[in-house]
């Protein structure tokens, strides 16, 4: 078998990765299949929800359905530190993290491209909802023709040398036609549910946990208007981002709605007018295209309809 026809496929135990795998080799590749451990789980009563025990047990009904290799592959100390950690130090300073996104880009396009070439494959390949194209021979990447579905938004970091080793087969596919193609080849993850990302988790909970696990002090502060006026006393940073409107613990008898967050003061500001959570311009890091200046549809979060705007 040609080496650069070698391919790891990341298979999570869902329909998504299942039928990546499945259509890889039917188009000829070398596939394995390889599963990634990222949660410590001490209580073992707990082990099937919170440690991949079912994803990892469905990843590999499907790999000895289609006759291809299948590992387990412990990244649990390095999804701790090169994801979890970060993320806390976000949260403690006032910032709302994106941890898949670090995910992707340090683990799943990261220390498993390592693997994957280590093992002599030339490609990984995931389940993900998006496609790399060429743009005048520069790889980017584009949103998934299922709109619905596109998860370009968590892949943005990926650099040059990631992007041309990386597959994504679902790209032009929607999502009733990945599921009917499973169906047709009979694949055991078939009928499963969508995962719900528990590796992770989300708001304030996640936050509260990764304090929790790093056992780290809360930094309580104070609640303010925009005027700076004190309205409350709050025990930790973390429990907050901005547009939050549950959870505030002040009542001021009208919605309430976080709008700034002092990182350096640990103050939380909170208005009842919807229009301060509005903003012209907006500071971004880690450009993946550092072309400046250009014009640009900006996303601050994964579902929110992108915006025009000018990066200089």
């Amino acid at each position: 078998m040609d080496p650069n026809k070698r391919v790891l496929v990341a298979m999570s135990g869902g329909v998504d990765s299942s039928v990546v795998a499945a259509v890889l080799k039917r188009e000829g590749w070398d596939v394995f299949g390889v599963t990634l451990q990222l949660n410590p789980c001490e209580d073992r009563g707990l082990a099937r929800s919170c440690c991949g025990v079912d994803a990892a047990l469905n990843a590999r009904r499907v790999a000895d359905q289609l006759g291809i290799e299948h590992l387990l592959l412990d990244c649990r100390r390095e999804f701790s530190r090169l994801v979890l950690e970060p993320a806390w130090r976000e949260y403690a300073r006032g910032r709302t993290p994106s941890p898949c996104i670090l995910c992707n880009e340090r683990i799943k396009f990261g220390l498993l491209l390592d693997k994957a070439l280590a093992l002599g494959a030339s490609r990984v390949a995931t389940g993900h909802y998006a496609r790399v194209v060429d743009r005048e021979g520069r790889l980017a990447l584009a949103r998934s023709h299922d709109k619905a579905k596109d998860q370009s938004y968590f892949l943005f970091a990926l650099g040059q040398s990631q992007l041309e080793r990386t597959l994504l087969p679902l790209g032009e596919l929607t999502k009733p036609e990945v599921r009917e193609l499973a169906r047709e080849l009979g694949l055991a993850t078939a009928e499963r549910r969508e995962s719900q990302d528990a590796c992770l988790g989300s708001g304030a909970e996640f936050a509260e946990s990764l304090r929790l696990r790093f056992d780290e002090e809360p930094r309580a502060g104070d609640l303010v208007d925009t005027s700076g006026r004190a309205l409350g006393h709050h025990d930790g940073l973390h429990r907050f981002t901005i547009g939050q409107r549950r959870g505030l613990g002040v009542a001021l008898g009208k919605p309430a709605f976080v709008c700034a967050i002092d990182g350096e003061g640990a103050r939380v500001v909170v208005t009842t007018e919807p229009g301060d959570l509005w903003s012209a311009r907006l500071v971004v890091r880690l450009l993946s295209d550092g072309s400046l200046p250009q014009r640009c549809a900006v996303q601050i979060r994964s579902r929110h309809a992108p915006a025009a705007a000018s990066v200089a």
